[in-house]
């Protein structure tokens, strides 16, 4: 294509952040493996796994300084052009004041304001929607289950308990940075009446989220440019970061949302603008809060429990699973990695499927969550589980693995307006609640620990098997198998 390969850059990201663990013989060994990797595509994953298993061992100030570098690599390396014409770094780019300011657009619509939190049914319930009891019932389920963790059902529970529930979003914008995505929350806080600032490419999608909200009593805020509603986050950062900071300056504070999602190295620059705008939002409006939809499909940090459950699981697993682990190298156990010294154990959910590029977008969202709250920013950084949105269900062979892996319980692939609406009611949770991981007065023992809580995984963190060796099964189940839920996961 003439194109010139992330794979350098990429590689030179994660060498970089390693440079912080400066005592460390294995990351000084770390480093000249990636420098010395041929075929980065293929073998990407064990290299992001070790860094990670590093990470959660180092102290915390060692921790957040591999953060801080490799995002100042990440940031760095990205250029901004304007018409093809390349003009500076990314991260130079911010401070321009040479920029084609938004207007803002607001539509104040005149529906009513929901008295109860509502969660739409997963997929073979006999409910429609579920609220108050029926919702707190399905959390439960779905802990039981081993699909979600029970801090979220905890959650979800606290939620189902609130009455007059819109006072929830009230005296808080939500910047919505990908507001038409699939898993983000706009629905949801519409139907509260919150005050949403929207942003996403102009064009049938926004023009869709615009036409949904009108029943609502929702505020809706919009960057518009000659009347038109709408901008592009990876040619127009700078100017929405000023834009954002332009809001109402009351006593309302600002819920940053960073949910826009592109296919391959695209991911990787709407990532970094994304972070950028995060960054100087942050550093400008003092009390503004982060929010991320962590992907349960890179390394991070997981519970003792979901260890325990796995070694449970797989020993009661079905004896005809020994045959093709024996042949095929199928089913092999779901490892979980020790951290020296702190003993957090890490998950490697990478999927080669995914590539480098996804590993480093999702990677790096963490390493600015971790940043931000130790920074004093409100952080919530949830896991997401995996759902039939239409970039994963537009590939027919993802769309049959999906279907395919829930016959590796508690394994659940959910339709994206439940799994919308589920994570909404816990970042909702996450900014009213006194206990939550979300706020800097509750500090982690370690700064990985911030992605615990809460983790809707869609069962990865539980199931028996390692998901890389479960793929094909998958795969080849889900070509003859109708999207389904599986019953043991539905509340009765």
């Amino acid at each position: 294509s003439g194109r010139a390969s992330s794979t350098p850059v990429n590689k030179s990201i994660w060498t970089t952040a390693l440079t912080a663990f400066k005592s460390s013989n294995n990351a000084k060994a770390l480093i000249s493996k990636i420098e010395a990797e041929k075929n980065w595509r293929a073998n990407y994953m064990k290299y992001v796994n070790d860094f990670v298993v590093l990470q959660a061992g180092a102290s915390e100030e060692e921790c957040l300084e591999s953060c801080r570098l490799g995002l100042e690599k990440l940031n760095s390396a990205m250029t901004w052009s304007v018409n093809g014409e390349v003009k500076s770094s990314a991260k130079e780019a911010m401070s321009s004041s040479a920029l084609e300011k938004f207007v803002t657009k607001t539509i104040v619509n005149s529906g009513s304001k929901a008295d109860k939190f509502t969660l739409k049914a997963p997929l073979g319930s006999d409910l429609e929607s579920l609220s108050g009891e029926s919702l707190k019932a399905q959390g439960e389920a779905w802990a039981t289950y081993g699909c979600i963790e029970p801090s979220a059902s905890a959650a979800l529970s606290s939620i189902a308990s609130e009455g007059g529930v819109s006072k929830l979003v009230s005296n808080k914008i939500f910047v919505l940075l990908g507001a038409t995505s699939s898993l983000g929350p706009f629905k949801s806080l519409s139907k509260l009446g919150a005050s949403i600032a929207c942003i996403a490419r102009k064009g049938k999608k926004m023009e869709k989220l615009i036409k949904d909200s009108e029943e609502s009593g929702a505020t809706l805020l919009l960057p518009t440019r000659e009347g038109v509603a709408g901008a592009d986050l990876l040619a127009d950062a700078p100017a929405l970061a000023e834009w954002i900071l332009s809001l109402p300056k009351g006593d309302e504070q600002i819920v940053l949302g960073c949910y826009a999602y592109l296919d391959g190295e695209k991911h990787v620059r709407a990532s970094v603008a994304m972070d950028l705008i995060a960054e100087k939002v942050c550093s400008q409006r003092k009390g503004s809060a982060l929010a991320y939809l962590v992907s349960p499909a890179t390394s991070h940090a997981a519970t003792e429990e979901a260890v325990l459950d796995v070694s449970t699981r797989y020993m009661n697993t079905p004896a005809w699973h020994g045959v093709f682990r024996a042949g095929f190298g199928t089913f092999s156990k779901n490892t979980f990695y020790n951290a020296d010294k702190t003993n957090i154990k890490i998950f490697n959910g990478l999927s080669n499927f995914q590539g480098p590029n996804y590993a480093l977008a999702k990677t790096s969202q963490q390493w600015r969550a971790m940043l931000a709250k130790a920074e004093g920013a409100v952080v919530s950084a949830n896991h997401a589980p995996a759902a039939r949105t239409e970039s994963m269900v537009g590939y027919a062979t993802i769309a049959a693995a999906l279907e395919g892996m829930q016959s590796f319980p508690p394994l659940v692939a959910f339709d994206p307006d439940t799994a919308s609406d589920m994570m909404a009611a816990i970042l909702l949770w996450d900014l009213t609640s006194s206990t939550s991981a979300a706020l800097p007065s509750n500090k982690d023992t370690h700064p990985t620990l911030l992605l615990v809580q809460n983790a809707c995984h869609g069962g990865m963190w539980r199931c028996a098997y390692d998901m890389e060796t479960v793929n094909t099964p998958s795969f080849l189940f889900g070509r003859f198998t109708p999207s389904y839920t599986p019953s043991g996961s539905l509340a009765k």
